[in-house]
């Protein structure tokens, strides 16, 4: 089982800062969620940026406004293959949600000429995060990411010889060291892998495994936000498995940050309530990850890992 229980509070000050140093240089401080303001013939801001998986909302103010993806109305910029969307008093918002890393431009049909070309930058949800190599240790001895995360593992000055070997320990049966066995020294103090897939890593210090120098990547899977199974579609099965895990007791393979429809941290019977009202009454749509796969960061105890059969 994995757990996070064995920081010391000095351990987790440092490791907390990393962490947000980390994500700034990273442009982790992206908006997940942004307005775009339509004036009579103009939109402000003109740019912004957010995280993959985030939503802009285009919020009416005055006028008439037709939102259309693409740089212009010119056949060859492709408008409104993403949307094309109304928004005047009638219809005051429409919300995007942009899944894919990239650069995505937008302009306003009804007010092409005055209104101009506005331009959506999406960031990848891909993360760095920071190990500190030191006092016989790894700092944070376990972590948490998603599939296509980097760990940064990172050697103290004047710390001793270690390794970062993937494996339970050095036993043949664990296979130390197939997927890295890396040295962490003065002459070496930084080494980086990136997790692609989806799973329980344990790895240790070759010299000082008798010392229990040991730690744990949980690397869970990028999901849609209601697709408890995992088959990367919302569907009535989706709220059937919810129902069946909660009220049943059923060890049933899924999502449980996935089964979190509403965002609220908890697995309960709100859940399936208002997936279904989404479903099929018309209710709101679920927040990030949503309608793509993507992680869902928030530090709520929830994880997203397929249970082995």
């Amino acid at each position: 089982m994995f757990t996070c229980q064995r920081f010391s509070s000095s351990a987790l000050k440092v490791s907390t800062l990393t962490v947000i140093l980390t994500l700034l240089s990273n442009g982790a401080w992206a908006q997940k969620e942004a307005e775009i303001s339509l004036f009579r013939r103009a939109f402000l801001p003109t740019t912004l940026t957010i995280e993959a998986g985030g939503t802009v909302t285009w919020v009416w103010e005055a006028g008439t406004h037709m939102i259309t993806s693409g740089a212009s109305s010119n056949p060859e910029d492709q408008p409104g293959e993403l949307f094309e969307q109304l928004v005047d008093e009638n219809n005051p918002t429409f919300s995007f949600t942009f899944s894919e890393p990239g650069n995505y431009s937008f302009f306003d049909a009804e007010n092409e000429q005055a209104g101009g070309v506005g331009v959506i930058t999406v960031l990848s949800d891909a993360r760095t995060f920071r190990v500190g190599v030191v006092d016989n240790a790894y700092i944070p001895e376990d972590i948490a990411i998603f599939e296509g995360d980097t760990i940064h593992w990172e050697h103290e000055p004047m710390e001793a010889f270690h390794t970062v070997t993937s494996g339970a320990s050095s036993a043949p049966e664990h296979n130390p060291g197939a997927l890295f066995d890396e040295e962490s020294s003065e002459a070496k103090p930084n080494f980086f892998y990136t997790f692609e897939e989806a799973d329980f890593y344990p790895y240790f210090c070759r010299p000082h495994e008798h010392l229990d120098m040991v730690g744990t990547v949980l690397v869970q899977t990028k999901f849609i936000r209601g697709d408890f199974n995992l088959d990367q579609k919302l569907n009535l099965g989706d709220a059937v498995h919810m129902l069946r895990h909660q009220f049943l007791g059923e060890k049933i393979t899924g999502c449980l940050d996935a089964a979190d429809f509403n965002d609220d941290g908890q697995n309960n019977l709100s859940d399936p309530i208002e997936f279904l009202n989404f479903q099929f009454l018309g209710g709101p749509a679920p927040r990030a990850p949503y309608p793509g796969r993507g992680p869902d960061r928030t530090d709520d105890g929830l994880v997203c890992v397929v249970a082995a059969e």
